[in-house]
């Protein structure tokens, strides 16, 4: 029996672009742009309804890409898939940099202070601008962290953690 394939979350379809059914993608927070070079992306509500389509021309920067696909060429089509998630293929993307990771990969890793005291779970990662912040959240406790380097001290995929050294005074760390 063949392996289930891994998708990775790469962006949701705001709207179309054009008259050639082209799609203006919102990339998802912490999305490396690797997708950008693969010839084949999937489509759906979720990972197990999505489909593949393949990909003819991707353009743009920033968090917007526009997504040209073989199979949709018109607007009426495209429309179709507004609101829709596009996933790639993990085994697809390449490798990350050494001491780099893929959002995917962090989220649901346990976050523990550097006295090995668990702050709780990894659920979201989010620009505001200057870097990227961790949400980590235990119960109701929810803290943001910023993921910089005098912050975030190790990152242990395989060990299933991330050690930080939280600021100071970082809303709701001292709160039961």
């Amino acid at each position: 029996m063949a392996d289930a394939v891994e998708y990775v979350f790469i962006g949701k379809i705001t709207r179309t672009h054009g008259v050639r059914g082209e799609l203006k993608v919102l990339e998802g927070e912490g999305c490396s742009g690797a997708w950008r070079q693969l010839a084949e992306v999937f489509i759906g509500d979720d990972p197990s309804k999505c489909r593949p389509y393949q990909v003819t021309r991707v353009a743009g920067g920033g968090k917007f890409a526009i997504l040209g696909l073989r199979e949709i060429t018109s607007m009426d089509e495209a429309n179709c898939l507004r609101g829709k998630e596009v996933f790639v293929a993990r085994d697809q993307l390449p490798e990350p940099e050494e001491d780099a990771f893929y959002a995917d990969d962090l989220l649901g890793l346990a976050v523990e202070n550097v006295a090995g005291v668990r702050l709780g779970k990894l659920v979201e990662i989010f620009d505001n601008g200057a870097h990227e912040v961790y949400v980590v959240r235990q119960g109701a406790r929810e803290l943001l962290l910023p993921a910089v380097e005098d912050v975030v001290q190790g990152i242990y995929p395989d060990e299933g953690r991330i050690v930080v050294n939280p600021p100071p005074g970082l809303p709701g760390l001292d709160e039961s």
